[in-house]
């Protein structure tokens, strides 16, 4: 994944004499977007399990109390693997708008960097510094991050639950 810098580094401070590194690191939007197109693959892929259930069930001729009770687990694994798609395709969602938020910044940032060169380096700095507040926009940018992670793990728990479930209820 790129990680974006921005700014790699600020000029020269003429009273201090040092150089102020205040950068802040950002992913790749198209990295981002990368990833979340491949969460919502294993979305589909969530689904499509979740149809081939529903049609092989549908389509047995097994009849009595067994085969009722066989019904009903396939319909709640099948109800189960949907929800775990939904859950994933919220976490690509997620991701997409925060890939989004942070293009937006990027650009915003370049911008602000290219309108503010003629400024002197305290200036810059004073303006950065309001910008790149890390302890809000880090972490916001984590939590969204963070809860797309969980999203994820819950999906993918739910489905290998479910998968193993039925798989000992058909004896496999």
């Amino acid at each position: 994944m790129t990680i974006h810098r921005f700014p790699a580094r600020l000029p020269q401070l003429p009273a201090a004499g040092t150089v102020c590194d205040m950068s802040v690191l950002f992913a790749d939007p198209a990295d981002l977007r990368t990833i979340a197109d491949r969460i919502s693959r294993h979305a589909a892929n969530a689904t499509a399990s979740a149809d081939t259930l529903v049609r092989s069930v549908g389509a047995m001729r097994w009849t009595g109390p067994a085969a009722n009770a066989f019904h009903c687990q396939a319909t709640l694994a099948t109800n189960r693997l949907r929800a775990a798609a939904g859950s994933l395709n919220n976490a690509a969602q997620a991701l997409r708008r925060h890939a989004d938020n942070v293009e937006q910044l990027l650009t915003q940032l370049a911008r602000l960097a290219s309108d503010t060169e003629e400024l002197g380096s305290d200036a810059l700095r004073t303006v950065l510094d309001s910008v790149t507040d890390p302890g809000a926009l880090l972490n916001d940018s984590g939590n969204l991050v963070g809860d797309g992670v969980g999203l994820i793990g819950d999906g993918v728990s739910i489905v290998g639950s479910e998968l193993n479930s039925l798989g000992r209820l058909v004896g496999l």
